[in-house]
């Protein structure tokens, strides 16, 4: 469960919540108006959105969870990563 704080709070504690290194919500009105994460959530999630946008990308991935795709070794030196 993600915490929630009402602007009030979250203003208080602001770099209290930054360095925790944890996601929140910051609520006004008892309405959800921001979501904060850690920058690692932020950039995992930007990569799976490129992903799933991507659909040479996506016909990969549902090749490798049906068993149909061979096994490849990744280059990490590669942009792409030799895919």
């Amino acid at each position: 469960m993600i915490a929630t704080y009402n602007m009030r709070e979250a203003q208080a504690q602001l770099t209290k919540l930054c360095r925790s290194g944890r996601r929140f919500v910051i609520s006004n009105r008892n309405r959800p108006v921001v979501v904060a994460m850690p920058v690692e959530d932020f950039e995992a999630l930007m990569e799976t959105l490129d992903v799933l946008a991507d659909p040479a990308a996506l016909k990969a991935v549902e090749a490798a969870r049906s068993g149909r795709a061979k096994y490849r070794t990744l280059d990490l030196a590669d942009e792409d990563f030799g895919l």
